[in-house]
């Protein structure tokens, strides 16, 4: 599992994680969710490697993790929120170049682009580059990049983000399979309705801490108080915990 361990974090004077405490467990999905500016991509980015903590410490598989960690990343899949390509390249050219990265034998990668390209409906030529593609598309390719290594963990921020509908239907069940097979997903999203109906457990950071980590029935029963005549009890519910009354940009169709 991912254990995160009273991880802080501060740019300058401001103070963005403080004291985060989170267990994601085996075979979950985790939703990480909060405002903008709650500090999402930070932990997400520290729990990466991408960028060190102040204090504190993480585990993947009992396995202390330090940003100059390296083997532990063949476990993990990862989707950053702004990530970085190869935009000179196809998306078959840079699955390739990925599934090379990772070191996977020659004989068996070529097999699991094609299953990757088609799943995600990308294209299977080289004739456009990554550059061209639109945001979705560009977040198909990072998806199809993290699953290539069949890993055992995933941290995915902003998975969804300009990803159709009928796509977001197909990735979602996915998901729900890799996790009955044992996969253990930590995900961050805007996109409510997509989490609310995904993920496992709904862990709410707010003020550089996490407030809660709840399941779904939990969270009606938190909201029934307050909300019960509402039309959406368990999202008004994260609105008026995440922005302390101010109008969210919250994504909830149902």
């Amino acid at each position: 599992m991912i254990a995160i361990k009273n991880i802080t974090k501060s740019y300058k004077k401001q103070t963005v994680l403080k004291g985060v405490d989170l267990t994601c467990e085996n075979g979950k999905i985790q939703a990480l969710l909060g405002a903008n500016g709650a500090g999402k991509s930070t932990l997400i980015n520290i729990v990466s490697g991408l960028i060190k903590n102040d204090d504190g410490e993480f585990f993947i598989d009992n396995e202390k993790i330090t940003i100059d960690s390296y083997a532990y990343r063949i476990k993990v899949g990862y989707v950053f929120e702004k990530p970085i390509y190869i935009e000179k390249l196809s998306a078959k050219e840079y699955l390739t170049f990925v599934a090379q990265m990772y070191k996977l034998p020659k004989e068996e990668y070529p097999n699991r682009i094609d299953e990757l390209l088609a799943f995600f409906e990308l294209p299977t030529d080289n004739k456009k580059y990554i550059e061209d593609y639109s945001k979705g598309m560009k977040n198909k390719v990072s998806l199809a990049a993290a699953l290539i290594h069949q890993p055992n963990y995933l941290i995915l921020d902003e998975p969804f983000d300009g990803v159709d509908f009928v796509s977001i239907q197909k990735i979602t069940r996915l998901f729900k399979d890799l996790a009955k097979k044992g996969v253990t997903i930590l995900i961050t999203s805007h996109q409510y309705d997509v989490v609310a109906s995904l993920c496992d457990n709904f862990a709410l950071l707010k003020a550089g801490k996490i407030v809660f980590n709840a399941t779904m029935p939990e969270l009606v029963e938190k909201s029934k108080e307050q909300f019960s005549a509402t039309e959406n009890p368990v999202k008004n519910y994260l609105e008026s915990l995440m922005n302390d009354g101010v109008e969210s940009q919250l994504s909830w169709s149902k």
